[in-house]
């Protein structure tokens, strides 16, 4: 969407789909033929210097990252999410500086990607408690919105 506004009093003109529509409601409003001795003369007479400016949607942050996530822009959404954090203690160690712990989540989260969505195998493969496996699972789907659509049972 674009608009036509004018510099001093910021009114509206117009407004069109593209620019080139809005440039040709420009030119046929605002230029005028007169016919002077000699031939044709075209003059352009607005009302006040006038500008096009694209018009951006405004939304909310919320609303923004759900767009990301529904184009599966994954890692922009982390990038904007967690910021300039420490990425293996913010995903895998939920604020613990444990290496076990982030080592093990990093393990659940290979195997879930691989497509082993049975918590008693990733379980086995691990070697940790079922319950320990769907733990991590709810932590790491904090962080990994894309890891949420595989359907996991818990």
């Amino acid at each position: 969407m674009f608009r036509l506004i004018g510099m001093i009093s910021k009114k509206i003109y117009y407004e069109a789909e593209n620019a080139s529509d809005l440039n040709k409601w420009r030119l046929d409003n605002f230029t005028e033929d007169h016919h002077k001795k000699g031939g044709a003369v075209t003059s352009y007479e607005a009302p006040e210097a006038m500008v096009i400016v694209k018009v951006k949607p405004i939304k909310s942050q919320k609303e923004y990252l759900n767009d990301l996530l529904d184009e599966g822009k994954f890692e922009e959404y982390r990038r904007i999410t967690m910021g300039t954090s420490n990425r293996d203690i913010e995903v895998y160690g939920s604020g613990k500086d444990i290496p076990e712990i982030i080592n093990r989540r990093k393990k659940i989260e290979k195997l879930f990607r691989q497509g082993v969505t049975n918590t008693a195998e990733i379980a086995g493969e691990v070697q940790a408690s079922r319950n320990t496996v769907n733990y991590d699972l709810r932590e790491l789907r904090k962080t990994y919105p894309e890891l949420r659509q595989k359907r996991a049972r818990l």
